[in-house]
C-alpha cells in the first residue's frame, strides 16, 4: 500500500489524533542536545515541527531565533 504524504495527509492525521509519534513534551534526545549547547544567539530549524514542544523548550531557555515548519496547518495553529 503506497501512502500518499501530502500536507492534506498530515492534517487529517493530526485532527484525527493518529500522531503516534509525538511524545507531549520535548524528546529527550533533542534535550539533552539543546541542554549543552553554548550560546543562545544561534539560528534553530526544526523542520517537521510538529507541536513544536522543542521550540517552546528552546525558547524558554532564552534562544529567540528558533523557526519551525510543518506541512499541516493543525500543529502550528495550536502551538
Amino acid at each position: 500500500m503506497e501512502t500518499n504524504l501530502t500536507p492534506d495527509y498530515w492534517q487529517t492525521r493530526y485532527l484525527d489524533g493518529q500522531t503516534g509519534w509525538d511524545l507531549g513534551s520535548v524528546s529527550p534526545p533533542l534535550k539533552a542536545y539543546f541542554d549543552q549547547l553554548k550560546t543562545q544567539d544561534i539560528s534553530i530549524l526544526i523542520p517537521g515541527g510538529g507541536h513544536a514542544y522543542e521550540a517552546e523548550y528552546l525558547f524558554r531557555k532564552g534562544f529567540k531565533n528558533v523557526f519551525i515548519a510543518d506541512v499541516a496547518e493543525a500543529p502550528l495553529a495550536a502551538f
